[in-house]
């Protein structure tokens, strides 16, 4: 006997109310009542294409086998899977994000990895996590939420277990801006790094209350910063980069809350004594902490501008605007700051920070950012006459090509102090325009 003729119409159990709950590409929820318990639950119905009702035996199969308080659990279905009846939900993440907060954030997220985890263990892929598929049902005390991951009909299944391919290559899978940038090449092919980013991205869409838009990085700023590395790692454009398996995303959030209350120049420095014994990641976090805290001498001279010279030319390499950003706002503070009763050859170490950028955004080609940053890094080296990084400066002129003079020199000849500082007898550049500029007067 086939499935149609195996259905029951969901009217010989359910009363209906007529208007829908929401609707979907394949189904509609409706409130219904159970003729018999007089239980109210949401009741799920798929459309009347094959493909539709595909899609909600699938999702009916699966969710029945997820056994985890935070997915959706079924109550009761039709024997031929066209539609399944649901807890009725107190409202989605999307519609409650208003009265959380981002300890509640830490909360569910941490949930539902665990939820998900489950899932990609036995081979299952959700592909649309988005605040509107996170649902919440009464918790145990009042006014407490307890969340659920739903709408598992877009699953990518196991190799070899579909029983019908429903997801072509090239077809859109998810929810835009939600939706990890690899789904659009093949969606068959969905790893579990594909539900780390979509869940990354619905905490970058909590967290600075903009609708993030596909392809385009949402990160946490100011009061949510402690927040914005484990966004940006879970979130990474390119999938190897980004964090792999749901159990390790969970094991990073309690950690977003020791952040929150953790000493700013404490953690400055666990981070880059974990940057220098390996750990690649910290510097991400390392330069989003500076980021966040552009007036902290302390954090940029003490910290930052220890990390050692070949992670900074990587760092970069990768993010060249950035570091052009983070460079300009050193050199300001060498300039600005009240130097106290540091030695002063201390301050080499940050100059030698901000001359690193320069130089490796001049051997990029990146001349626009390199010469925002040649103007503060000229002006601080003259400022504090400090004989090494002079001589290094010298040499590094000295070898510059005739591209990288022409980007350096409107800089320099707009300062009469800097010219005088630098310019030395028998001095001679590669660069003709740099030789008329520092040669010998």
């Amino acid at each position: 006997m086939g499935e149609d003729e195996l259905s029951v119409r969901p009217q010989e159990r359910y009363r209906l109310e007529a208007q829908t709950l929401g609707h979907g590409s394949y189904a509609d929820v409706y409130r219904a009542t159970h003729r018999v318990s007089k239980d109210i639950v949401a009741l799920k119905r798929a459309h009347l294409r094959q493909e539709a009702k595909d899609r909600i035996r699938r999702e009916i199969q699966d969710q029945r086998k997820l056994a985890h308080p935070n997915i959706m659990p079924i109550l009761d279905h039709d024997p031929g899977y066209h539609w399944y009846a649901m807890p009725l939900a107190l409202g989605s993440l999307h519609h409650l994000r208003a009265h959380l907060d981002d300890e509640d954030l830490a909360s569910i997220i941490h949930d539902l990895a665990s939820a998900l985890n489950v899932a990609h263990q036995q081979g299952l892929i959700h592909r649309d996590i988005s605040p509107h598929n996170i649902l919440a049902l009464p918790g145990k005390g009042p006014e407490s939420y307890h969340w659920v991951v739903a709408d598992w009909g877009m699953v990518r299944r196991p190799p070899g277990e579909a029983s019908r391919q429903l997801t072509r290559t090239g077809q859109g899978i998810g929810t835009p801006g939600f939706d990890a940038p690899e789904l659009s090449v093949d969606p068959r092919k969905a790893t579990p790094a594909v539900d780390v980013y979509s869940l990354g991205r619905v905490a970058a869409w909590f967290l600075t209350k903009e609708m993030p838009l596909s392809g385009v990085p949402l990160l946490p700023d100011g009061d949510m910063m402690h927040w914005r590395h484990f966004v940006n790692t879970t979130t990474q454009q390119d999938v190897h980069h980004r964090v792999q398996a749901m159990s390790e995303l969970r094991s990073r959030v309690p950690d977003v809350l020791v952040a929150r209350n953790e000493p700013v120049l404490d953690r400055a420095g666990r981070l880059l004594e974990g940057l220098v014994a390996g750990n690649e990641e910290n510097l991400d976090a390392l330069v989003s902490l500076a980021d966040a805290h552009q007036d902290n001498a302390d954090l940029y001279f003490k910290n930052l501008a220890f990390v050692p010279t070949g992670k900074i030319r990587t760092w970069v390499t990768s993010a060249p605007e950035r570091a052009a950003r983070i460079a300009s706002v050193m050199a300001r503070l060498v300039m600005e700051s009240p130097w106290g009763d540091r030695d002063r050859r201390y301050v080499g170490t940050p100059l030698a920070f901000v001359h690193t950028v320069l130089r490796t955004l001049i051997e990029m080609g990146r001349l626009g950012p390199a010469q925002d940053v040649a103007a503060d890094f000229f002006m601080a080296d003259a400022q504090w006459s400090f004989d090494d990084q002079r001589r290094r400066t010298l040499e590094w002129l000295a070898d510059l090509d005739e591209a990288g003079g022409q980007t350096v020199a409107p800089v320099l000849a707009a300062r009469r102090d800097v010219i005088e500082y630098y310019r030395e007898p028998a001095w001679r550049a590669r660069s003709v325009v740099l030789n008329t500029i520092l040669g010998a007067a």
